[in-house]
């Protein structure tokens, strides 16, 4: 009994010492937070102790102290991401090279969100490097509405002919793969080349009218400055449609990354696109488009949340042409990213998209002069659990419902799945 007293005892001091630490670095007294957490020698092999170490000697400006002691946190600690950024940028801050590409190789082996990624690509990017990423993802589903229909009986009451079909539910296969190489054009920083390959294909076991290929690619210039980003990338896009070599597409999408601090990133982004049909019976639908927008990351741990708008307009390149073609769109997404456990990755998006039309929302009635508008909303969620550094296996399931005062235009849809992928 008496030495589960001192045990207890000598558990509650060093809980006290490493919280004073805390409490001297929440205070900003950095000098009385570092004091304590060198003489804490009881907590040691808490890798929390050493961050609160390591916090308050970087606001001191103690550069080496810090480094070290946020050295000593990944030892503990191998999958502490905040830890290893904070390597990264000293490492680039104090000229040494050699550790801020052996930092960034291990940093690709742990799961990271896309906006510690886009850190990660600000701080070290920044250096002579060649870099290949590549991800490959194989799914199973379910579409309860893969021709994207409104009922059966919207369809009889719209046409006045009874036995529409409405909607069609299928099984499908999935596969989508990507892969990016940046080649930094200068020394140290500054320009750099980026090039991307995209590729995307579903297979329907009922329906494969609507299967689907798509195969993407880009090629651009960036640069790399202190905090932030600019690439300008020119895309090209080729689709398999309606068992057609449907439409291509030509695309110019400039970005900009700005990190705000350490827990915030902003971007700015617009696009030019110009899609021409292939088939001569759907060289009608054939437009441009141009738009731009925003969005933010905020950083809090492994998590994230992150919201973007998105303003496009769209417009015939043929003097006569098919209906709702003519249109302004505007799109706003948020999401969150969050680990509950150590083991599981959750994932929760929703999407809003607005398009107003500039055609009559029915032209079959000659008396009709609302133009046409649709309200798209659409949340799904994702849980992941990564068995090994690499690869994911994962469950899914997106709802998306579209409400039009054009009467063809209003149906729901459901996709659910089931996904492993790899990451490298």
């Amino acid at each position: 009994m008496k030495i589960l007293v001192i045990l207890l005892t000598l558990s509650v001091l060093a809980s006290a010492s490493y919280k004073k630490a805390e409490e001297f670095y929440e205070a900003k007294e950095y000098e009385m937070a570092v004091k304590e957490a060198k003489s804490s020698t009881d907590e040691y092999s808490n890798p929390k102790l050493h961050f609160i170490w390591a916090k308050s000697a970087e606001a001191l400006g103690n550069t080496n102290d810090a480094m070290s002691a946020y050295e000593r946190v990944v030892m503990l600690d191998d999958t502490n991401v905040n830890a290893r950024l904070k390597l990264v940028s000293i490492y680039k801050n104090t000229h040494r090279y050699t550790l801020v590409k052996s930092m960034s190789k291990s940093l690709k082996n742990y799961q990271l969100t896309p906006a510690q990624r886009s850190s990660l690509a600000l701080l070290v990017d920044s250096e002579d490097f060649s870099s290949y990423k590549a991800r490959a993802s194989f799914a199973i589903g379910y579409d309860d509405n893969i021709n994207v229909s409104a009922t059966s009986n919207v369809l009889d009451d719209y046409t006045g002919v009874i036995g529409n079909k409405g909607e069609l539910g299928t099984l499908f296969g999935r596969f989508s793969g990507s892969m990016s190489y940046i080649h930094d054009l200068d020394q140290k920083g500054g320009f750099y080349l980026r090039a991307d390959l995209r590729a995307y294909y579903q297979n329907n076991s009922d329906a494969h009218l609507y299967d689907m290929a798509v195969a993407s690619g880009e090629v651009g210039i960036g640069y790399a400055g202190n905090g932030y980003t600019l690439y300008i990338p020119v895309g090209y896009d080729r689709v398999h449609y309606l068992e057609a070599d449907m439409l291509s597409q030509i695309r110019v999408a400039p970005k900009v990354n700005v990190v705000l601090d350490k827990d915030i990133i902003v971007n700015f982004n617009m696009k030019y696109s110009s899609r021409s049909y292939n088939q001569k019976k759907f060289e009608p639908l054939a437009d441009n488009s141009f738009g731009f927008g925003a969005g933010v990351y905020y950083l809090f741990g492994k998590d994230f949340i992150y919201a973007n708008l998105f303003m496009e307009n769209f417009s015939s390149k043929k003097y006569i042409h098919n209906t709702y073609l003519d249109k302004d769109m505007l799109t706003a997404s948020i999401g969150l990213n969050y680990n509950p456990t150590d083991w599981l990755v959750s994932r929760l998006d929703y999407k809003f998209r607005n398009g107003k039309y500039s055609d009559r929302s029915n032209l079959k009635d000659p008396t009709e002069t609302d133009t046409r508008s649709d309200n798209f909303n659409q949340i799904e969620i994702k849980f992941s659990h990564y068995f090994a550094k690499n690869y994911e296996v994962y469950i899914s399931d997106r709802y998306a419902k579209n409400s039009s005062n054009y009467v063809m235009a209003n149906y729901t849809k459901n996709i659910a799945m089931f996904g492993i992928s790899a990451n490298y």
